[in-house]
């Protein structure tokens, strides 16, 4: 009877501690949507939504102190890279941007360096940016605004006038982990990753 009552309260000790964290928790914040699977083989699944943009991650996590430490599995990788460049058509430049299924990705903001000016476009339905031919192309940059993402400039070569560039959507929406702190809360897990002043609280389901 006594090591019954004694292993119960072990059980309870370790429930209040936070030590059975595996579990879905999602986020209750205004304007974003979020939600965080913590497995029992250590492994996690994350998403978070807000606005336009949809972010990701998947990795391992471990219990330590008063705190659940994530870490996003895989190498950062670059968001864009030239695929190669050509001739093209005499009169305008042209920047393609593709996706990883071979699709052209509109909506991202193309600049374009010759010397000494530079000209901003903007990716159409089928991925292209276009450009009046006033000067030989030297550098290429792209933004996406939406992910406050930045890259460039990538130099080119200015005798030609058609290039082509390949977006890694992934490597713009995951999200690195590295060692970092969730503390809990009872049951709940406070995130300061996005912003330490304003943590996001997520609520074990």
């Amino acid at each position: 009877m006594r090591t019954a009552l004694v292993l119960l309260m072990a059980v309870a000790v370790s429930t209040a501690r936070g030590e059975d964290l595996t579990g879905h928790y999602v986020s209750r914040a205004m304007e974003i949507g979020s939600e965080l699977l913590l497995k029992s083989d250590g492994s996690f699944e994350y998403m978070l939504s807000y606005g336009a943009a949809d972010y990701w991650a998947k990795g391992t996590w471990r219990h330590e102190n008063n705190c659940v430490v994530l870490n996003t599995a895989g190498k950062k990788a670059a968001p864009f890279r030239l695929l190669r460049s050509e001739a093209g058509t005499p009169g305008k430049i042209r920047v393609w941007v593709i996706g990883q299924n071979g699709h052209g990705i509109e909506d991202i903001q193309v600049t374009l360096q010759a010397t000494g000016q530079h000209f901003d476009a903007t990716t159409n339905s089928d991925g292209v940016a276009e450009f009046p031919n006033l000067a030989k192309a030297r550098a290429i940059s792209f933004e996406v605004s939406v992910y406050s993402i930045k890259a460039g400039p990538f130099e080119v070569s200015p005798s030609d006038n058609d290039f082509y560039f390949e977006i890694n959507g992934d490597a713009i929406t995951q999200v690195f982990f590295e060692d970092e702190q969730l503390v809990i809360d009872g049951n709940d897990l406070i995130m300061k990753f996005w912003n330490a002043e304003h943590p996001i609280r997520y609520e074990k389901q």
